[in-house]
């Protein structure tokens, strides 16, 4: 008996060894991308990289596989598999058109290339309409993509609310090697929009900028001197230089509302819709009043609260029509807080064909416990497969999140062996500036690390981690060293790197051990920063958030065991500490003044720490980070010394008899392995 168990033993630890050896296969740099956005620097040449041996499940509407860029379902299809989880009887096939959109960003492959055109693509339908989605539809989706071999699972929708369900699936599929990318989402451009499954933390989020289209166009909007968000409508006239002038109130815009105003040369605010049941005054039809009473533009507020997007151009208008004044729609908010500034409102707007801004839908943060969005990619005007068997103009984060699938297919096939924290960092450290509207960067709880550079993810060969520091300044903590290690995917030594800080402060410094960089924030460092490095010709840049708490939480890791104390200004009574891993597991635990906590992990990574501080009634919350090094074993019987004896022998008897049972069944193909 003791025989047979060491034999199982020692199968089950053949296997483990197994699984640990990465192979890498060499492959020339040349990606394909022809007609979607280029403006994610991917280089449009033939051959090379082009997604192949990766198999992508698209988690929306179906996909439209009759569509000839989709080359059909089955195995001689682009479209090798699904389910339809709407109805199980049919076929995965889309008849609302997002998911079709959402694929042909990922995998066209015909009329149009999409980022990555050789990938295979499995289609769940979860959603009918696109717009109601259960959220045990998603769960279940995101299971079957598990079972079917996916390598990267698109999820470009989700619910506007904390979803613990489809998170849990989220991080069971990324602790299975499976990479997940999702939306975002369009509720912008409040804060703290971003829902499940944006907030998910194993996840890549991704939020939307701006093209390198012409019909892009940023709006800059400033009355008395105050930048308010503003979107361009499609279609609107683009005026050469900035428009200044007075503003003036219209109501609805009709016609008849302009008669005893003069708004020549002004600038005219007016409401969307209109407040008589059955009228009909189409954004066409607010600007041609206006432009025909003399205004130099308009701009209409949202008759609901949040931002919208308008199109001056659609099935309805004149066929005669031409926009012929700036037209911009902003917030139901703004436009009552402008209304209350008149007659003192003073108006300068300004359009710019600037893709590196965040579009004005997209979601934003701050989420807890990690920082999302991720990353930006090009989300407006988006031109892709539709189900009539054509193209289409498309906008949202629900493609924006495509273009980073495709660039992940790309780099899966290029480097195979690379982890999902290997591909986020590659993904945010090789980003580019997203700037705000006064010219600076972007918060990264709005714009993430900043927008997909497909070129120098395929390029470079370092790996930064973690993709953000974040340092805890307090006054019983004056200054904050943080940790980020570097390595090479090639595995070849690092070499010179050149290291330095933006913006430039006394306050911030770093020093490089072996393949460490240890950056040390001072307190006085208020603003956040940015850390840029060069290597081998390649900009990485890792954001920096400094944040001043009266609260510190002390940790030192051995063998995997945190100890952890806390220390207030004030006198206080308890405190309770929530451990949160990128993977998404949650620790908890509790201390007093007089008692520490020791918390066991399981995995070596970055954690996020939140420590609730009660005083009295009151509460009190810091945050800081940590990176574990320490673990030496994953989780088991033999580790968890905790564990009931009866479990753990009940344990050891399934697992032999799961290791009898492996060496009777052959292992089940893969679709990328045929």
């Amino acid at each position: 008996m003791r025989l047979y168990f060491l034999m199982v033993i020692g199968l089950i630890f053949t296997v483990l060894l197994y699984s640990t050896i990465q192979f890498e296969v060499e492959t020339p740099l040349m990606p394909y991308l022809e007609k979607s956005v280029p403006y994610i620097g991917a280089v449009p040449t033939i051959g090379g990289l082009d997604g192949e041996g990766i198999l992508v499940a698209v988690i929306d509407t179906g996909i439209d596989y009759t569509h000839p860029d989709m080359l059909g379902f089955g195995p001689n299809g682009k479209v090798v598999g699904g389910f339809n989880f709407v109805d199980p009887n049919q076929l995965p096939l889309d008849t609302n058109g997002h998911g079709t959109q959402v694929a042909g960003i990922i995998a066209a492959e015909g009329g149009i290339n999409g980022v990555a055109p050789a990938v295979r693509l499995l289609a769940y339908k979860v959603s009918e309409d696109g717009e109601g989605v259960r959220s045990d539809l998603i769960t279940r989706s995101i299971q079957r993509a598990i079972e079917d071999g996916a390598d990267i699972i698109n999820i470009s929708l989700g619910v506007n609310k904390t979803n613990n369900a489809i998170d849990k699936a989220i991080a069971e599929a990324v602790d299975k090697g499976v990479i997940v990318i999702v939306a975002a989402g369009n509720d912008g451009s409040q804060q703290s929009t971003i829902g499940s499954p944006g907030r998910s933390p194993p996840a890549i989020t991704v939020g939307a900028t701006y093209n390198n289209l012409t019909s892009s166009s940023v709006a800059i909007l400033q009355i008395n001197n105050i930048p308010y968000v503003a979107i361009p409508m499609v279609g609107s006239a683009v005026p050469p230089s900035p428009v200044e002038s007075h503003i003036v109130y219209a109501g609805y815009a009709r016609e008849s509302d302009f008669t005893e105003l003069n708004v020549t040369g002004a600038v005219v605010l007016a409401e969307r819709g209109s407040d008589m049941p059955g009228e009909l005054l189409y954004f066409s039809i607010k600007e041609n009043n206006a432009a025909n009473a003399g205004a130099a533009a308009i701009m209409i507020f949202n008759n609901k609260e949040g931002m919208f997007y308008g199109e001056l151009i659609h099935n309805f208008t004149e066929p005669d029509y031409m926009p012929r004044i700036p037209t911009i729609s902003i917030s139901q908010e703004d436009g009552r807080d402008i209304i209350e500034m008149l007659p003192d409102a003073q108006a300068r707007l300004l359009f710019l064909h600037d893709p590196d801004h965040v579009a004005p839908f997209s979601s934003r943060g701050p989420t807890l416990p990690f920082i999302k969005p991720d990353i930006m990619a090009p989300g407006v005007h988006i031109n892709t497969t539709a189900i009539s068997g054509g193209y289409e103009i498309v906008s949202g984060t629900s493609y924006a999140t495509p273009h980073v699938t495709g660039a992940v297919a790309l780099l899966l096939q290029q480097h195979p062996s690379l982890t999902i924290e290997d591909i986020r960092s590659i993904l945010t450290s090789t980003a580019d500036a997203v700037i705000d509207q006064k010219g600076s960067w972007e918060d990264p709880h709005n714009a993430g690390s900043g927008r997909l550079d497909v070129y120098s993810v395929l390029t470079t060969d370092l790996i930064t981690y973690p993709s953000i520091l974040s340092a805890s300044i307090t006054p019983l903590q004056s200054s904050d060293i943080i940790p980020i290690h570097l390595r090479t995917i090639s595995g070849n030594a690092l070499e010179d790197i050149s290291i330095h800080f933006e913006p430039n402060s006394d306050y911030i410094a770093h020093k490089i051990i072996d393949d460490t960089i240890l950056v040390t924030v001072e307190g006085e460092m208020t603003a956040d920063a940015r850390m840029i490095l060069t290597y081998d010709d390649i900009t990485h840049t890792v954001p920096i958030k400094v944040r001043h708490s009266n609260g510190t939480i002390h940790v030192n890791q051995e063998n995997g065991i945190l100890h952890l104390e806390v220390s207030y200004i004030d006198r206080w009574d308890f405190a309770k500490i929530t451990l949160s891993s990128r993977s998404g597991h949650t620790y908890e635990s509790s201390v007093t003044p007089s008692k520490s906590a020791s918390v066991r992990v399981y995995e070596n990574g970055v954690y996020q720490i939140q420590v609730d501080i009660s005083i009295g009634t009151q509460s009190y919350t810091t945050y800081d980070s940590i990176i574990v090094d320490t673990v030496t074993e994953e989780r088991s019987i033999w580790s968890d010394i905790i564990m009931p004896w009866r479990q753990v022998i009940i344990v050891a008897i399934i697992s032999g008899m799961l290791g009898v049972f492996a060496v009777f069944v052959p292992r089940r193909a893969r679709v990328t392995d045929i």
